[in-house]
């Protein structure tokens, strides 16, 4: 498969699964570039990483024809320029997929996430979970919970809530255990959706104790038999759902955990995918390089040159066994002569060598 036919056919296939490849990584880099969600619970960087995907799968995509027509036409320059360009190509594919990958990293470890988000923390102190409380990637994923908490009257954005809840968890923070943080969301977050009252502070509490603020769909009172009802609140840190009329207990817990496992699911797979479809420009590169060091089938003698070869290979073989065999002939005669000649007759070795030492001196 090595050979330049074998080359040909195997760029000819394997182009095709390039493009569909190239397509999804453009589809993913528009998916990321135009995400709110992506933006507001990681960053407004994931623009860029998009962009970056679309310009790579589309350079990428532009490299099919030249290479086929370098590697049809063994055109060096060619091989070389497109060689450049996937290596180009595959480094950044890498770089951004694993960017991407380290954004699905826990910055806190499930076990403190889940401990400090139960109505009842029992492993972890006050001050550990305050750091998890406060700290700028909770306040993203928080971010993407009240742009969906601010859109609950449609139905999609309501069961978005419904789906991270599955009945293990209620609101976004610990139940019934308000903290109010005034700081603002962090700057390189995408607020566009998000309520103007939502977007003032991180967590806003009741004037009661412990309370959230109260919800159209969430009253919690602190004396039901005074007259009127004094209402603390809402237990619950933006609930949505039945989860609102369940009674407190040991195991109930907000949802802070599960939201980072939902938006991590939303671009691991794709990172993972960036890397791995960067395999199909390695592929390219290999191609590039080893027909790049293939002879051109053009490189050859011309055919009159080959013919006068043959033509000579074919009169020197029969000419240069002919003079073996008469050689050899006139060896075996000359042994059959010799062994004619009577002893008697035959001069005897001091004989041979005057002769020679006279034909020396003469």
């Amino acid at each position: 498969m090595c050979v330049p036919k074998g080359i040909r056919l195997l760029v000819s296939i394997f182009s095709w699964f390039k493009l569909v490849f190239m397509l999804y990584i453009f589809a993913i880099g528009c998916y990321f570039a135009s995400s709110l969600d992506l933006q507001s619970a990681f960053g407004i960087e994931f623009v860029q990483y998009g962009l970056s995907l679309i310009f790579l799968a589309l350079l990428s995509i532009s490299m099919i024809l030249p290479f086929k027509y370098g590697i049809n036409r063994h055109n060096r320059f060619l091989l070389a320029f497109v060689f450049v360009m996937e290596t180009i190509v595959f480094a950044e594919l890498i770089n951004v997929g694993y960017t991407i990958l380290g954004y699905t990293y826990p910055a806190f470890p499930k076990a403190l996430q889940k401990d400090c988000l139960q109505y009842k923390p029992s492993i972890y102190t006050d001050e550990q979970c305050a750091e998890f409380y406060n700290s700028d990637r909770t306040a993203g994923f928080r971010l993407f919970w009240t742009s969906y908490f601010s859109r609950r009257g449609n139905k999609y954005d309501n069961q978005i809530l419904a789906n991270i809840e599955t009945g293990i968890c209620c609101g976004f923070f610990q139940p019934f255990r308000c903290i109010t943080n005034t700081n603002g969301f962090p700057k390189n977050r995408n607020d566009k959706y998000v309520s103007s009252e939502l977007a003032a502070a991180r967590v806003t509490c009741s004037t009661h104790a412990n309370y959230y603020p109260q919800q159209s769909d969430c009253v919690n009172y602190i004396d039901f038999a005074a007259d009127p009802p004094i209402i603390g609140g809402c237990y619950y840190d933006l609930g949505t759902g039945y989860c609102l009329t369940d009674s407190l207990s040991s195991t109930t817990m907000g949802c802070a955990s599960a939201t980072e496992d939902y938006c991590v699911n939303l671009i691991k797979p794709h990172s993972l995918l960036i890397m791995g479809l960067s395999v199909t420009n390695f592929f390219y590169m290999f191609l590039a390089c080893v027909m790049w060091w293939k002879r051109k089938e053009t490189d050859i003698f011309p055919s009159h040159v080959e013919e006068e070869h043959k033509v000579v290979s074919n009169s020197l073989l029969p000419s240069l066994l002919l003079f073996c065999i008469n050689t050899l002939s006139l060896i075996e005669i000359h042994r059959l002569f010799e062994s004619q000649i009577p002893i008697r007759d035959r001069p005897s070795p001091r004989c041979i060598e005057r002769r020679r030492i006279c034909s020396r001196r003469r």
